[in-house]
Formats: C-alpha cells, structure tokens, sequence
C-alpha cells in the first residue's frame, strides 16, 4: 500500500528531475535579424549580406539573367556566416544580371 511518503517523494522525484532537465538547457538559439544586401559594380562584382542580430547563421542567394537571353538562369550562394560576419557570393557578370537576391537565415 502505497502511503503519503511514497507520493511526496516521488513528487519530490519528478521535480528534481525537471529541475535537472531545465539548468541542462543550452543557450536559446535566435534567427539573424537586421540583415542587409549589397551587390554592385566595381572590379569584385560581389553580392554579400551581413545580419547585425540574432544568434544564427546567414547566406547570400542570387539569381542572376544570363549573359545571352537564351542560356537559364545562373544561382550563385554564398558560405554560412554568423551574424556579425558577411555571406559574400561572386557575381561574375555584374550588377545589371542580377534576377533576385535574398537571405537564408536559420538558427543554429
């Protein structure tokens, strides 16, 4: 038979275990916020982003119009960066190929 000692230690169990369970925890993790675009002429013909807040990670997207309006479309995508740090992708045509660019953000 199960008497009241048995029920408050066993309560007595679960809280120390969620306790456990929650000063585990890691840090919370925060998608990039404040991320801005540049692109443009110049000699590095270069698309970047750089995300100013959050904990996560970001990458340039772009996709540019070809060269000779036959040919597809060419995507180029830049390395994952942290926030603080630019996502830099090489445009080798120039600004005025330039079909759509965006931001990846994810929050590991």
């Amino acid at each position: 038979m199960f008497g009241k000692r048995s029920v408050i230690g066993t309560a007595a169990l679960a809280m120390t275990a969620v306790g456990a369970m929650l000063t585990a925890a890691p840090a919370a993790q925060a998608a990039p916020t404040g991320c801005t675009l540049s692109y443009g002429g110049g000699a590095g013909n270069t698309i970047s982003s750089l995300c100013t807040g959050g904990t996560g990670h970001h990458r340039v997207h772009a996709v540019l119009n070809a060269l000779d309006p036959r040919l597809p479309q060419r995507i180029v995508v830049g390395d994952w960066a942290p926030v603080g740090q630019a996502s830099v992708a090489t445009n080798p045509w120039g600004s005025g190929y330039i079909q759509s660019v965006w931001t990846e953000t994810v929050d590991w």
